[in-house]
């Protein structure tokens, strides 16, 4: 403190000690301890100030939250795409593809963006009530954490879409995912990087966040609305789920047939209590299947189902497509029949 006392003005001796390496709240904390002594006033320290666990945690939360509605987004952009730009050449990998992603990547939006929108919230009024936070190490170091692992995700999704596109997919489909992860990224760069940023966060930070938010919020409303429009309500997906465990439970039956045949001598069951094990029932009804010996390797089996089946997931030969109500399927004891594909129904 001497080079005060000689009258060495306090910015250039900060500037002298910054330009040594000292860093800056450290010099301004000795200055602050020099006045007070010097003064005999306290000088207060902010409550708020510098990096806490409470900070940490908001901050963790929030890209959690926001990494978790991102991806559901873009996995549920994906399969709508799919839908609406149907290739034959890859419908079986689409079957799969939706049987799950739909319903989760709903889940993951109506949980997560909701929270994500609340836990924003509560950090940008803690900027604006405190400007000094907008500094803060926790949130720069966390802030391009989170813009490290968006990169990867969304550039894993890019390199998805370019290997089907190698493998013969469709370019229109190529094009619309490829829009996707950039609309995606591009909004997620644009805000946190903007955000980082001092002199924008602290010129206008409640319009940008409203903005964001509200587009935000428009965009994920859509995909939703478009997305149940496709998956239909939970009593709807309970309904194709039971009728594609019944067709599972016929081609075992089909298959036990077949092995009775093989080790027979070529004949048919007399009736299911002939096989091996318990014949299956129906998963609802809890009613057995119908099973009528036809001449020679030909048999029927039958079922009662809830919907018509989707003939959009397989060819018209397909052997498993059904109306709804009672139906019998032609089978041969000789032959395997083709596996039935899993219908969740749009």
């Amino acid at each position: 403190m001497k080079a005060l006392a000689a009258g060495v003005p306090h910015e250039s001796l900060v500037g002298i000690l910054i330009a040594r390496g000292w860093p800056e709240k450290e010099v301004y904390d000795a200055l602050a301890d020099h006045y007070q002594r010097l003064t005999g006033v306290d000088i207060p320290r902010h409550a708020s100030a510098g990096a806490s666990a409470k900070e940490a945690f908001f901050y963790l939360l929030t890209f959690s939250t926001l990494a978790t509605w991102t991806i559901g987004l873009g996995c549920l952009a994906f399969a709508l795409i799919d839908r609406w730009i149907v290739d034959p050449l890859f419908a079986s990998y689409r079957q799969a593809f939706d049987t799950y992603t739909i319903p989760s990547s709903l889940a993951a939006i109506l949980v997560a963006f909701p929270i994500y929108l609340l836990i924003s919230r509560t950090v940008v009024r803690e900027m604006v009530a405190h400007p000094e936070k907008l500094d803060s190490p926790v949130r720069k170091w966390l802030t391009y954490l989170a813009l490290v692992i968006a990169a990867s995700v969304f550039m894993g999704d890019l390199i998805t879409a370019l290997a089907f596109l190698l493998r013969g997919e469709l370019t229109s489909r190529f094009l619309a995912k490829s829009f996707v992860v950039l609309v995606l990224s591009g909004g997620v760069f644009y805000y946190y990087f903007g955000g980082l940023r001092k002199t924008d966060a602290a010129s206008a930070p409640l319009g940008r966040d409203k903005l964001m938010a509200a587009l935000s919020s428009a965009v994920v409303l859509l995909m939703v609305i478009l997305g149940f429009s496709h998956l239909g309500p939970p009593g709807l997906q309970r309904e194709f789920r039971a009728d594609s465990q019944r067709l599972h439970q016929l081609y075992d039956l089909s298959t036990q047939i077949k092995n009775y045949w093989g080790t027979h001598n070529s004949q048919l069951p007399a009736n299911l209590d002939q096989l091996p094990g318990s014949a299956p029932t129906d998963p609802i009804t809890r009613a057995p299947y119908e099973y009528h010996p036809k001449q020679d390797s030909q048999y029927e089996l039958c079922a009662v189902f809830t919907r018509n089946s989707e003939p959009e997931l397989g060819p018209s030969s397909d052997p498993w497509v059904h109306p709804a109500g009672r139906h019998c399927f032609p089978m041969n004891a000789s032959a395997l029949p083709q596996y039935p594909p899993q219908y969740f129904g749009d």
